[in-house]
């Protein structure tokens, strides 16, 4: 027996889920009978609609100098201006890759001291597409597949630039604490597939070299809104000593090392910007670079006049990511 109160609001249910013509078609068809269905389960809610799993980043960094991290001088006059544009595609857990994430984009270079005749102060365009993933929850893996291309119209211009690099790094965070310190110790591997030398005197392609690196990171809060992360970068680099100096490229053997290079960088939130436009960031930071290879200093010759061992970079910039 059902009380009064509860026959109306299994009534208004029905109601709510069916025509009032429709029932009424049903009742005098006898398709339906006319009793109230107390058990029937609620119809379920509709799912909600399904929103795009990419994020972006950009940035632009603005420097007094181009010096890549292989130790090549490209420029040291006038103002380097370095932009860059990608997307992040998530996919989730892959086997024993956890966090997986596809990383792609383009990475400019214009220099004020450049002056071509068709392009100006474009001095480099590198494309990249990378996948990033964690294993074993403290191991960071990259492997980055690149191609980089130089728009000058110089007849002896480098051919695009070819290469492959796997970055395995440790996450030892955890060792110190809730300090918020981290060293974060790597190994980078890469290989020059083909193409011009990435290091001008070096082997053309099928050559590679190691990166042994450091980079500790920690985080100070002057204000609540603004915390400022910092880091200290610091690396050296061994290979073959082809890949430095090459007699076919116009080179001298030179030993096995490379570069030495320690920077601080510091990065705050720009918490003044709401977040519907993105989260951005402001990055400041200065570079030493001691050039170990002489086979470095001679490139740095040919291409910027460098003849300096000891190399100073500053840089000031900002990003935005979504």
């Amino acid at each position: 027996m059902i009380s009064k109160r509860v026959a109306s609001l299994l009534m208004v249910a029905a109601l709510s889920s069916f025509s009032v013509p429709a029932m009424a078609e049903e009742f005098e068809s006898g398709s339906r009978p006319l009793t109230l269905m107390a058990d029937a389960e609620p119809a379920a809610a509709p799912a909600p609609p399904e929103t795009p799993n990419i994020h972006g980043f950009a940035a632009v960094s603005f420097k007094t100098a181009y010096v890549t991290p292989r130790g090549l001088v490209v420029e040291n006059q006038g103002l380097v201006i370095q932009p860059i544009v990608g997307l992040v595609l998530p996919v989730g857990d892959v086997g024993i890759f956890k966090n997986a994430a596809i990383v792609s984009g383009i990475w400019n270079c214009i220099t004020t001291n450049q002056n071509d005749t068709n392009v100006g102060g474009w001095n480099e365009m590198d494309f990249f597409l990378s996948f990033n993933a964690t294993v074993a929850d403290k191991f960071g893996t990259s492997l980055t597949y690149g191609a980089w291309n130089f728009p000058q119209s110089t007849v002896n211009k480098p051919s695009t630039e070819h290469n492959l690099d796997l970055k395995i790094s440790y996450d030892d965070s955890g060792l110190w604490g809730k300090s918020g310190f981290s060293i974060n110790p790597y190994v980078d591997l890469w290989w020059a597939i083909s193409g011009s030398s990435t290091v001008v005197l070096g082997a053309q392609g099928d050559t590679g070299y190691v990166e042994l690196g450091i980079a500790p990171a920690f985080t100070v809060t002057p204000a609540k809104e603004y915390p400022i992360k910092l880091t200290f970068p610091t690396y050296f680099s061994v290979g073959p000593e082809e890949y430095w100096g090459d007699e076919e490229s116009g080179g001298t053997p030179d030993g096995n090392f490379g570069v030495f290079s320690t920077s601080i960088n510091a990065s705050m939130p720009l918490a003044c910007i709401p977040s519907k436009y993105g989260f951005w960031h402001v990055d400041a930071g200065v570079s030493y670079f001691y050039l170990i290879n002489d086979n470095l200093l001679d490139a740095g010759q040919i291409l910027s006049g460098n003849s300096e061992r000891n190399v100073f970079v500053a840089s000031l910039g900002f990003g935005f990511n979504f």
